[in-house]
């Protein structure tokens, strides 16, 4: 019998509907704003990405209209130019490849020539070799016999403003194809030969 009563109450409590705003703005709140932490996280590794490739696009283009030869200190200024542009002290990598191709049906010649090939920053970018180019037909575009390209590649290591443990850590990286428009060739000092 004394049951009775405890379980009208608890009837009666569960039928009462006021305070269901409060319960839902407290039960509903932290994944709301989970959702805008991740949304707002996603968005920043996004704009982080593109004013990288926007960066990147802007030294390829001004490695393309270069007319006379290049030096260390150039590519030194190139790697600081990226670094402004992209307002980020960090742990930035930029690396210039020029890279020539050669195609003879006759000696039976189907192949990439590694001009030169310079790093700047510290990571895992490093100078590509000649064999790492030679047969690169898979990632490099498809070029006139003669003809030289700049590679431009740069990696980055993103810091979100909050981190929720997804993006920590990522690694942005971007290349850019860019033949050259004013010379035959672009020389790093001491390096380049003749044509």
């Amino acid at each position: 019998m004394t049951l009775r009563p405890a379980l009208k109450l608890l009837r009666r409590f569960w039928k009462q509907e006021t305070g269901t705003a409060a319960m839902e703005t407290v039960v509903m709140f932290p994944f709301l704003f989970m959702g805008l932490t991740f949304s707002y996280e996603y968005f920043d590794m996004f704009r982080y990405q593109s004013v990288r490739e926007k960066a990147t696009y802007t030294v390829a283009d001004m490695l393309s209209r270069e007319t006379s030869e290049v030096n260390e200190a150039y590519i030194d200024n190139v790697k600081v130019l990226f670094d402004i542009m992209t307002n980020d002290d960090g742990n930035n990598q930029v690396r210039v490849t020029v890279v020539r191709y050669h195609v003879d049906a006759t000696n039976n010649i189907d192949e990439f020539e590694l001009r030169w090939s310079e790093v700047r920053g510290s990571g895992d970018l490093n100078p590509l070799s000649a064999d790492d180019v030679r047969n690169a037909h898979a990632t490099l575009p498809q070029m006139l016999n003669g003809q030289e390209i700049i590679l431009v590649e740069t990696s980055s290591d993103y810091d979100p403003v909050f981190s929720t443990g997804f993006t920590d850590g990522t690694n942005i990286k971007t290349r850019m194809f860019v033949p050259l428009r004013f010379a035959s060739q672009l020389c790093f000092e001491g390096v380049c030969t003749a044509a």
